[in-house]
């Protein structure tokens, strides 16, 4: 038993867990300061989010342990993806058809105590699912195998169905992240090399074309039109100009931007954010970075920062370290699911892209999202462990 855990250890990616864990530690800690003024103002127990938190952090360790620890065929196999996919659509329609909006969504189902969001789940699905899947049509073209026009779209039919529910929600967030996540993995999967650079850059730049395109009729008004979307059009409009809508969807950046210069090089102190008292909207959740700023200073949050983008490094380094096609696509998807979503709430936060409603990896409140960013690092150190006892495992028997 003793030789088995010393070989466990022996072979741990403290690289990744070590970050981990005080990333999760600084964001129990912002929680409940960000959260425990606006609680006490209702009545409510002012300690109430930080137990939350502190529980989804423990049964995210506990997951991340056990993951990186069982054998990587667990989660890759087809069998698994497609019983995942058909939960997770289940989950999506149920939360589009009969649950209530939720700062504008039907993003959110909720069990009791517990509020579950789908598409939290879809960023890991998606990384797994694509990585499978250009593993796989990478394996069929160095075999030889063609691969009929019917049997390439199938994969995306059932991505776009996926991308779909999310966007009708209407999350704009969740749509974008899981976007870049399919959109990323099949541009650097080495299948694609049978594309010429031309078709690349057409592509992201067709992305790119249509992103300006969007934002154009967004500055002339709702294209959307109707009450669903007006929620989501009020961010971008807050985005084009928060000053001028202060006092409706703009409050939460132009309080942002009070936080941040209120914060100065070092901050106020730990508990001392002024603009949490009431000002700026649910503190905890989306705009954490900016109590953080306020109280931490520039340097506090340059800090976190930059612990996250060493594990976002580090992900990426054993990527390409990586000799095994699937955990190479596997790696970049995590890394790239992270750094789109870090780069999106940092973003909104200081007003350089729309809120999107999404939280700050590890340390915005928030189970779903600190259950699945567990579970990606848990599978990430899997792949680590094997990559340095030398059993990376090829997983392509079959295709999707």
């Amino acid at each position: 038993m003793m030789k088995k855990i010393r070989e466990k250890i022996k072979y741990f990616d403290n690289y990744l867990f070590v970050p981990y864990i005080i990333l999760c530690g600084v964001g129990v800690i912002m929680v409940y300061s960000a959260s425990s003024i606006n609680l006490s103002y209702g009545g409510i127990q002012t300690d109430s989010y930080l137990w939350k938190q502190l529980m989804f952090v423990i049964i995210g360790v506990l997951v991340l342990l056990t993951v990186c620890h069982l054998n990587p065929k667990w989660w890759a196999n087809t069998k698994f993806l497609f019983i995942s996919y058909g939960v997770l659509i289940l989950l999506l329609g149920f939360a589009l058809l009969f649950t209530n909006p939720i700062n504008g969504a039907r993003g959110w189902i909720t069990l009791g105590p517990i509020s579950i969001q789908p598409a939290e789940f879809c960023k890991l699905f998606l990384t797994m699912f694509m990585a499978r899947l250009m593993t796989l049509r990478e394996k069929g073209l160095e075999q030889g195998l063609i691969y009929s026009r019917s049997s390439k779209l199938k994969p995306y039919i059932l991505v776009a169905v996926m991308l779909g529910l999310i966007i009708i929600a209407p999350d704009f967030g969740g749509f974008m992240i899981n976007f870049m996540i399919v959109l990323i993995i099949a541009t650097v999967s080495t299948n694609n090399g049978q594309l010429s650079y031309k078709k690349r850059t057409f592509a992201w730049s067709a992305v790119v074309i249509a992103t300006l395109i969007v934002v154009q009729l967004l500055r002339l008004g709702n294209p959307l039109g109707g009450t669903k979307y007006a929620y989501m059009y009020s961010r971008f409009e807050a985005f084009f100009d928060p000053f001028s809508v202060a006092d409706s969807s703009g409050k939460q950046l132009v309080n942002s931007y009070y936080a941040i210069s209120n914060g100065g090089l070092f901050g106020l102190g730990l508990g001392n954010s002024i603009q949490k008292r009431g000002y700026l909207p649910a503190p905890y959740t989306d705009f954490i970075l900016s109590v953080i700023n306020e109280e931490l200073g520039f340097i506090g949050a340059v800090v976190i920062l930059g612990l996250l983008c060493f594990i976002i490094a580090r992900i990426f380094l054993i990527g390409i370290r990586s000799k095994n096609t699937y955990n190479t696509l596997f790696c970049y998807g995590i890394g790239s699911y992270m750094l789109v979503q870090s780069c999106f709430n940092i973003g909104g936060v200081l007003g350089l892209l729309p809120i999107t409603g999404v939280t700050l990896p590890f340390i915005s409140y928030g189970g779903s999202s600190m259950l699945v960013l567990s579970l990606s690092v848990g599978m990430v150190m899997n792949i680590s462990a094997n990559q340095n006892r030398g059993t990376e495992i090829d997983i392509t028997d079959k295709r999707i």
